[in-house]
C-alpha cells in the first residue's frame, strides 16, 4: 500500500455525475441533513420524527381518521396507532368514535393540543425558513409546487412494494 497524504475534499466539491439527477439519492442526502438540523428541536419539544406533522395535520383536519392521516404522511397503521396514542396520553389528541361509522377513530386535538399546536406551528416556521436560507422565495414557491406534485401522483398512483423482476431474454 502506498503511503500518501490524504486531503478531504469539500462535500460540495465531490463530482456527483447522474447521482445530481436521481431523486432518491437526492432525498435521502437532503432528507439527512434536514434531519440532523432539526434534532435539537425534536429533542427541545420531545418529539419524535413525524409526530409534528400528524398534529398539523390532525389540526387542519379535525375528524380525521387515523387511516386517512396513516394515507397522508405514508407512515404503517400502526406506527400511526402508536404515535397517536403517544399524543392521547399526552392530553394532545382525542379519538372519537362518530356516530355516522363507529368502526373508525376521528381524530381531534384538545385543548392543550390546540395551544400546543398552535406555539409549536410558529417554531417550526421559523424552522423552516432556517432550512430554506439558500432559496428566494421563487425558488421555494417552485420547490414546493413540484415537491406537491410528486407527492400527489404518487398519492394517487401509489408504487408497488415489489415489483417483478424484469424479464430478460436468456
Amino acid at each position: 500500500m502506498k503511503d500518501f497524504d490524504y486531503e478531504p475534499v469539500a462535500s460540495s466539491k465531490i463530482e456527483l455525475g447522474y447521482l445530481a439527477g436521481d431523486i432518491s439519492f437526492m432525498a435521502r442526502v437532503l432528507f439527512a441533513h434536514v434531519r440532523l438540523a432539526n434534532a435539537e428541536f425534536h429533542r427541545e419539544w420531545d418529539t419524535v420524527s413525524g409526530t409534528l406533522s400528524l398534529i398539523s395535520l390532525i389540526a387542519l383536519n379535525p375528524g380525521i381518521s387515523q387511516n386517512d392521516l396513516a394515507n397522508a404522511v405514508v407512515m404503517k397503521k400502526s406506527a400511526v396507532t402508536k404515535l397517536i396514542g403517544e399524543l392521547e396520553a399526552k392530553g394532545l389528541v382525542q379519538r372519537d368514535k362518530p356516530k355516522s361509522d363507529r368502526r373508525f377513530n376521528a381524530l381531534s386535538l384538545t385543548l392543550d393540543g390546540e395551544a400546543y399546536w398552535l406555539e409549536l406551528r410558529d417554531r417550526v416556521l421559523e424552522r423552516q425558513e432556517f432550512l430554506l436560507q439558500p432559496l428566494n422565495c421563487r425558488d421555494r414557491d417552485k420547490l414546493f409546487a413540484l415537491m406537491g406534485r410528486l407527492v400527489a401522483y404518487y398519492a394517487d398512483n401509489p408504487v408497488p412494494a415489489e415489483r417483478p423482476a424484469a424479464k430478460t431474454g436468456h
